[in-house]
């Protein structure tokens, strides 16, 4: 069995000396930085992984670490200006708060960093500085292809980018940073811990000495999952989650796209919709089944408004009636590997409450979406 690199995780979040200013925000933390140019300095190669999303997701506060969370849904709260919080599943809001609900503190800050933050820490902290590429996910397929076999003979000794690090054309890296996990880890997404627990599994195997971990919550299970090798662990207790809030694998999704460009109008219809929904269900389902479908929204979509249009979420979790759910982890497959075939009568069930909605062109209907964002 191949070795496994050693697991530093660093919090970013350095604490002042007696007297000292307070310092700027860093993406990269000295600690981190000082590694780095340890391992530059014997010649070695270094891939520094950052999340996908350039927005801020969330907030925490600095102080103690807590994120806002929704009462409702146990999901974080998503940050929009000018000011606010939403949960994207049942559509509470609240108002961006001006200190910390936990510790009182005033030093609430949006999550999230670019690959060119990381790139001008780079210039200013290392030195000399040797040849690193950004590995952007618009890049054409050949000209990435060309930076990985730089980087695999030695030519390009630092690699910043995303999921793209991840393919099977890239080698090992003596060292891996992840500079930025927590924007991804508090997605508003149901999936969004098992999707990062995949990324950091992944990044494990790609590390040959070192995997350094930046977090601002550095006590989170599942740094101490991957550090104990305990990924079945990790699976039973996110199994046990789902199970508790119905989440997939213990009900469908269905999720419902509504886009339109007057925010007025779009809010009408997807009110309208919700209720036909709930009349549907309350009229044409067997009372037994009518508790199998349950609906949250409408609430704005992750991203609202993009390119003029706007858009909102209907979810439907439908619970299988006959189905029967696997519970045997497979910590290599995750829980798509326990995902049911719905049966005849289920299907048909779920086709008809859906037929019986007038759904417009402005209308998707995603079912097992990829994502609840």
């Amino acid at each position: 069995m191949p070795k496994l690199p050693v697991i530093k995780i660093i919090n970013p979040r350095e604490k002042k000396k007696a007297g000292e200013k307070k310092k700027p925000f860093q993406a990269m933390s000295s600690e981190s930085l000082q590694e780095l140019q340890a391992f530059l300095n014997k010649g070695k190669k270094a891939i520094i992984f950052i999340n996908r999303r350039g927005l801020a997701t969330s907030i925490i506060c600095q102080d103690c670490s807590f994120v806002p969370k929704c009462p409702h849904c146990d999901i974080p709260l998503s940050f929009h200006l000018p000011a606010s919080l939403i949960c994207h599943h049942c559509g509470y809001r609240t108002l961006m708060p001006n200190t910390c609900p936990s510790c009182h503190g005033y030093r609430l800050k949006p999550l999230g960093i670019g690959m060119e933050r990381i790139s001008e820490e780079l210039k200013k902290f290392i030195n000399p500085l040797p040849q690193f590429s950004l590995i952007e996910g618009e890049m054409p397929d050949t000209e990435e292809l060309k930076i990985f076999d730089k980087f695999n003979k030695g030519e390009i000794k630092i690699l910043i980018g995303t999921e793209a690090l991840l393919r099977p054309q890239l080698e090992k890296a003596d060292l891996v940073i992840v500079a930025s996990i927590d924007p991804l880890l508090f997605l508003p997404d149901y999936n969004s811990e098992e999707r990062i627990f995949f990324y950091l599994l992944r990044l494990r195997k790609i590390a040959k000495e070192k995997l350094i971990i930046q977090t601002l919550i550095p006590e989170n299970k599942i740094f101490q999952y991957l550090i104990k090798e305990q990924e079945e662990k990790f699976f039973k207790e996110g199994l046990m989650w789902r199970e508790n809030y119905l989440w997939p694998p213990f009900v469908q999704l269905i999720k419902l796209t509504f886009s339109h460009p007057n925010e007025a109008k779009g809010n009408k219809e997807t009110a309208e919709v919700r209720n036909k929904l709930d009349q549907v269900i309350s009229k044409t389902v067997p009372q037994d089944l009518q508790k199998n479908f349950n609906i949250l929204g409408p609430a704005p979509a992750f991203i609202f408004k993009e390119k003029g249009v706007y858009k909102w979420n209907i979810l439907i979790k439908y619970k299988y009636f006959e189905s029967k759910i696997q519970k045997n982890i497979n910590p290599l497959m995750g829980f798509n590997f326990l995902f049911p075939l719905l049966t005849k009568d289920e299907l048909n069930l779920r086709n008809k409450v859906l037929k019986a909605v007038s759904f417009g062109d402005n209308w998707k209907i995603d079912i097992d979406p990829k994502d609840t964002l």
